[in-house]
């Protein structure tokens, strides 16, 4: 080859490979940047897809960003995690739905929020198959800490968990644009003493209970405080679709809630979970459709306020033009036996099954009804059973209330348990229970002696079936309140007790002592019979006594373990599991 043409080659050589060379320096350059704000968990050993755990290497990458003040970077890929991740005031950050954090410990999911500052953005969460649903913080997917301030989960998929998929008691925080579905308990689940919480334009689907709740507990000394709830779009919930249950300065405003197997918007004080009251609640624009879906979940209605515990309940809560489309059940359903005080404006219901508003008769408080439209009612547009000092621009289609009550009677005597009917029950009112969807029905019946209560149920099911536990097989259930103290939440006296069509017994009353009840269970043609004989608590009974009851019952019409409906003497509507004022009156005949 010649001096020039080698010449030649060589020039053409370094021009080649000086964009490449220039490339190369950029990219770096590039790389050294970012790697001055960011630790990837890659360079502590994580490697995507190799289906080892990566716990390890995420802690370590965790705790070098918190040490250099960096953030934390998750690459694309699925990385698996056995145990609980925190960060403290720490940023962990992905690449969107590809940068995955798989859990493989459902008792220990969570990805913990603490300190200040912390946050969690652009990654999916996903999990192992669960099955069994969890209550503790660190099996949710993600647990804000109560020492967290000013943190933030955002942009974040959340997929499957045994628990919640957030669940916060810190402060300050944002909570958005995350998509949250296929969990075995709330969505998003805000308690403790938290306060100054955004939940905004997030996507939740299809979750084991509640979508969105807030919930301030008596247990915990503590109110959740400065909630606003904004732009969500929530549907498919087995339970309810946004939910306030104690909570102060609380705004829900502008989502869209869709096919809810319970009530679409839940307002209350529970005396089953001891919640505290709701002050300053706004509810506005919210779009409801498709209610109340869930024939076995009790607590229904387009939007539901429930008075059950704190003496008043519910204070200072404005309902302003909202739409509530095909609810299943009432659009406004309002119950309890402790004070609300609400106001209802310019609330469009359209095609509710049963009544467009409907005030029950143990309802007490002030509440405002104002140029409400109502259009295509299954019962009434207003219907009104209470003694509440009501307003409204609706006339009411409720007959007036007063009169004598019906007197229901317990006879004296003794019966042999043993699923016959004895002529000790003759004497003895029978309660009728409900019919269900699927044709289930049954009566109740009370006797009474100096050492015991005794209770007959006599049920026609045409499909009996016992393949659940508790409340999911077909079984009867009494609730009484030995000395009708109507104290509210069950106190000494009170008792819940629950027989099964394959005898089990099992009670809500920790402690309860089940040893001293006698059943008998006889499955006969088109039905069964259950006898109980259960032993004073409290009571040293007399003629002329009054004790408060209700009678109720399961069933599983289609034999998968779960159940399907409900029956009970009173009314369904009345939450006679968390309030022993809602109870009926029975007396103790001679």
């Amino acid at each position: 080859m010649s001096i020039k043409k080698n010449f030649v080659c060589l020039l053409t050589a370094s021009v080649l490979v000086l964009p490449v060379s220039t490339s190369g320096s950029v990219f770096a350059a590039e790389e050294q940047k970012a790697s001055a704000k960011v630790v990837s968990i890659g360079d502590y050993g994580a490697v995507p897809d190799d289906n080892t755990d990566d716990l390890d290497s995420i802690r370590q990458a965790v705790a070098a960003a918190k040490a250099a003040g960096k953030s934390v970077y998750v690459p694309p890929g699925t990385f698996l995690y056995s145990d609980v991740i925190v960060l403290d005031g720490v940023d962990l950050a992905g690449k969107g739905e590809s940068s995955i954090l798989r859990s493989t410990n459902p008792n220990r999911q969570a990805v913990q929020l603490a300190g200040s500052g912390s946050s969690l953005r652009k990654v999916a969460l996903t999990t192992v198959p669960v099955t069994t649903r969890l209550s503790s913080s660190i099996s949710a997917r993600v647990h804000v800490l109560p020492e967290a301030s000013g943190f933030a989960v955002t942009d974040t998929t959340i997929d499957g968990g045994s628990s919640a998929g957030i669940i916060v008691y810190g402060k300050k925080g944002g909570i958005e644009r995350n998509t949250i579905r296929n969990t075995l308990a709330d969505g998003i689940h805000i308690t403790g003493g938290s306060a100054d919480i955004r939940v905004e334009d997030n996507t939740v689907r299809d979750t084991g209970d509640d979508m969105i709740a807030v919930v301030s507990y008596e247990k915990n000394n503590a109110w959740v405080s400065g909630v606003k709830i904004e732009d969500n779009d929530v549907s498919g919930g087995h339970a309810r679709g946004i939910t306030v249950s104690g909570g102060t300065d609380v705004t829900i405003e502008k989502n869209k809630i869709a096919y809810t197997g319970g009530a679409g918007i839940f307002i209350a004080s529970e005396g089953s979970y001891r919640t505290y009251e709701v002050r300053n609640l706004k509810v506005s624009k919210n779009e409801i459709v498709g209610d109340s879906r869930n024939p076995s979940i009790p607590e229904k209605g387009g939007i539901r306020l429930q008075a059950t515990n704190k003496e008043p309940s519910i204070v200072n809560a404005s309902f302003e033009k909202n739409t509530i489309r095909d609810s299943a059940d009432s659009g406004i359903l309002i119950l309890g036996s402790t004070r609300i005080e609400a106001s209802f404006e310019k609330n469009r219901i359209v095609n509710p099954v049963n009544h467009g508003i409907h005030i029950l008769r143990t309802t007490v408080g002030a509440l405002l009804f104002e140029k409400n439209k109502v259009e295509n009612a299954g019962g009434s547009p207003m219907y009104n059973q209470s003694r509440a000092e009501v307003v409204s621009d609706l006339p009411n289609s409720a007959p007036p209330g007063g009169g004598e009550e019906d007197t229901y009677t317990a006879a004296r005597g003794t019966p042999v348990i043993d699923g016959s009917v004895d002529d000790v029950w003759i004497n003895s009112t029978p309660l009728q229970l409900n019919r269900d969807p699927n044709g289930t029905a049954g009566t109740a019946r009370i006797a009474w002696d100096n050492g015991a209560l005794y209770y007959l149920f006599e049920m026609s099911d045409a499909t009996p079936n016992a393949l659940g536990s508790e409340e999911n097989n077909d079984s009867v259930e009494v609730w009484v309140d030995e000395r009708n103290a109507k104290n509210g939440t069950r106190t000494e006296g009170d008792y819940q007790l629950r027989v099964g069509l394959d005898g089990s017994l099992s009670s809500a009353i920790r402690g309860f002592d089940l040893s001293k009840v006698k059943k008998a269970v006889v499955k006969r043609e088109g039905g069964y019979t259950v006898e109980l004989a259960v032993p004073y608590t409290a009571l040293t009974p007399k003629v002329g006594d009054i004790i408060g009851f209700n009678a109720s019952a399961n069933d599983d019409s289609n034999g998968d373990g779960k159940r399907d409906t409900y029956l009970s003497w009173v009314d369904k509507n009345l939450p006679y599991w968390a309030d022993t004022r809602v109870y009926g009156e029975v007396k103790l005949a001679d």
